[in-house]
């Protein structure tokens, strides 16, 4: 019995610091991911789309985080879906205060929360081991982007 606890221990001890691993932070210039010591076991893909580029890191463990960075290199969005959540904080960034006060207080949905002002968006859901969610900027959208399209 000991060993399995351990196990699980274990198991959520890695995945904290996994998800403290840098990537994006929205509003902000394009990370040099590649260039980071700790993602060289993770899988990571640019594609650009027109007035865009999407960064897809698919981390060691399942979890994929998309950074969405227009032609002047700034991160206008970031989505996530897998068995963790990121770290919030680093994802958001100087938009994580923010978030933090426009956030419904108390547990109206343990499982959804969702911020939606002027200038930030975000939508994060899910369960363990079933995390999803986006963050973006509604103003740097570059033109002819939706949130529909910010997957």
């Amino acid at each position: 019995m000991r060993r399995k606890y351990a196990g699980l221990a274990g198991a959520a001890v890695l995945a904290a610091l996994w998800s403290c691993v840098a990537s994006a932070t929205l509003g902000e210039q394009e990370s040099s991911i590649g260039a980071e010591p700790q993602l060289a076991n993770a899988s990571i893909k640019e594609t650009p789309l027109g007035s865009y580029r999407v960064h897809e890191i698919v981390q060691p463990f399942g979890t994929v985080i998309r950074e969405y960075a227009g032609l002047d290199g700034k991160v206008f969005a970031v989505t996530w879906h897998g068995p963790f959540s990121p770290n919030l904080r680093q994802t958001l960034g100087s938009y994580f205060d923010q978030y933090v006060a426009a956030a419904p207080s108390g547990r109206q949905d343990r499982n959804h929360v969702q911020v939606l002002t002027s200038n930030l968006v975000v939508q994060v859901g899910g369960h363990m081991r079933a995390y999803s969610g986006r963050a973006y900027l509604p103003q740097a959208l570059p033109s002819g982007v939706t949130a529909g399209d910010l997957e």
